[in-house]
């Protein structure tokens, strides 16, 4: 005897998470390869991301900071009018051009390999992008008052230690960030 099964259109697509993860993880290419494009034009554009960084960090200075702030291309000028002007230049290695390639970088293979679900993974690159750049502005933020307050010596203390380990945190949590999207709690799938 044999029995014959009518297929509908709802029963012939996969279902259930493994179907879903791939169904939401496939467009990743595109994002992929505008990560991989941008962090190259990161470092290609970096003169241009410093004197934008400048020109940003010396509006943040000017509300912060005592004095007035400006900026000529990558060099901030600070506390003019309120005693000793200082000035800073955003250099190759001091921008937040250094660390958002990598990070770009990270999140374009991580796009690529399709494992981690696309608006998941979209998330943790913007927060990693955040934190870097953020940590990047606090360090010369730190930078700045500490000048102002101490003079070279510090500049000295915050460029070289304090601001560098800030910065070091904040590129290993953003990379842990961007890990971290692609775990998931036992008995959750990544969404």
């Amino acid at each position: 005897m044999s029995t014959s099964v009518q297929y509908s259109a709802n029963h012939q697509r996969p279902h259930g998470p493994r179907a879903a993860r791939l169904r939401s993880s496939q467009g990743g290419i595109l994002p992929g390869l505008a990560c991989l494009a941008s962090a190259l034009l990161a470092m290609l554009q970096q003169e241009s991301i410093r004197s934008f960084e400048a020109w940003a960090i010396a509006w943040v200075f000017d509300r912060v900071l005592g004095g007035s702030s400006y900026s000529v291309r990558d060099i901030i000028f600070h506390n003019i009018g309120g005693g000793q002007p200082f000035g800073l230049m955003v250099t190759g290695l001091c921008s937040s051009a250094v660390l958002i390639a990598p990070v770009l970088a990270l999140s374009g293979v991580l796009f690529l390999m399709g494992r981690i679900a696309v608006p998941r993974l979209a998330r943790a690159a913007a927060s990693a992008l955040l934190i870097v750049v953020v940590c990047n502005g606090l360090r010369f933020l730190m930078i700045a008052g500490a000048q102002q307050a101490w003079g070279e010596q510090g500049f000295s203390i915050m460029h070289h230690f304090l601001g560098s380990f800030l910065v070091i945190t904040g590129f290993v949590v953003a990379i842990i960030v961007l890990v971290r999207a692609g775990k998931t709690s036992r008995g959750r799938r990544a969404s």
